[in-house]
């Protein structure tokens, strides 16, 4: 195994390169020439399948790393729009991003296309697949136990985050089960409120709004320079979390 991982390391960095000094890979014969000088370099199919992915998405994408303390001014200068193109570098990083990005099929996700579902779904090409669904545990009469979101690996942790719709007016019982269910400790919100698009605001400004068997109270706010920080406490039966 450390055979096969260190070849595809070499490899990578070989056709990377070639790509720069040539314009072209040759990842075959790459692969064929460290395998006649080191058994079990590249070993598996996964491994080989995993090489084209990366350099794919290396000659595609390029080097998009930001230092953060240049992410405000970078990502402004992402945002500006070329008026010949009418298009900006945000945009246009996100259709390669596109491009890379492998399709699901409609098998993937299945649990989202069930008919009892379809109504939890904002839109009915943005599902969560199969594989990556957290199901929800805290029981709320008839509702499924479905919800649009998928877990997400961090650098370091598997599983580590949560990726979701902002709450349907009819799926915001739903959208604090998962919140309690997975202890999540934070939430960022990275659109607006707005309830002609079906994005109502979801939490309570003072006091405590009641979701099925839960209870979301209003701690406190703080309003800095570029985000709103808010701290609730939700409640279910005996069981307390604070975020």
């Amino acid at each position: 195994a450390g055979a096969g991982r260190t070849g595809c390391f070499i490899v990578i960095d070989i056709m990377l390169d070639m790509a720069e000094r040539e314009g072209v890979v040759d990842i075959y014969n790459c692969v064929r020439e460290l395998r006649s000088r080191r058994v079990n370099m590249v070993q598996t199919e996964e491994q080989y399948v995993f090489i084209h992915d990366a350099i794919l998405e290396a000659c595609l994408c390029g080097d998009t790393t930001i230092p953060a303390n240049q992410l405000r001014s970078v990502y402004y200068d992402m945002n500006r729009l070329d008026p010949q193109t009418n298009s900006s570098p945000i945009k246009e990083e996100f259709r390669t991003l596109n491009m890379v990005t492998p399709t699901l099929r409609v098998e993937d996700c299945s649990i989202a296309l069930l008919p009892r579902n379809h109504e939890k779904n904002r839109c009915m090409d943005v599902l969560p697949p199969d594989r990556c669904l957290p199901f929800l545990i805290t029981i709320d009469g008839e509702s499924s136990n479905y919800i649009n979101a998928a877990l997400m690996d961090s650098y370091k942790q598997p599983s580590a985050f949560i990726v979701t719709q902002h709450p349907l007016p009819n799926t915001v019982k739903d959208f604090w089960r998962l919140v309690l269910d997975y202890h999540c400790t934070s939430i960022v919100m990275l659109n607006d409120v707005d309830p002609a698009q079906l994005c109502p605001q979801y939490w309570p400004e003072n006091g405590v709004h009641r979701h099925g068997p839960l209870q979301v109270e209003f701690v406190s706010a703080d309003l800095e320079e570029d985000i709103i920080s808010r701290i609730f406490r939700i409640y279910n039966a005996a069981r307390v979390c604070l975020f």
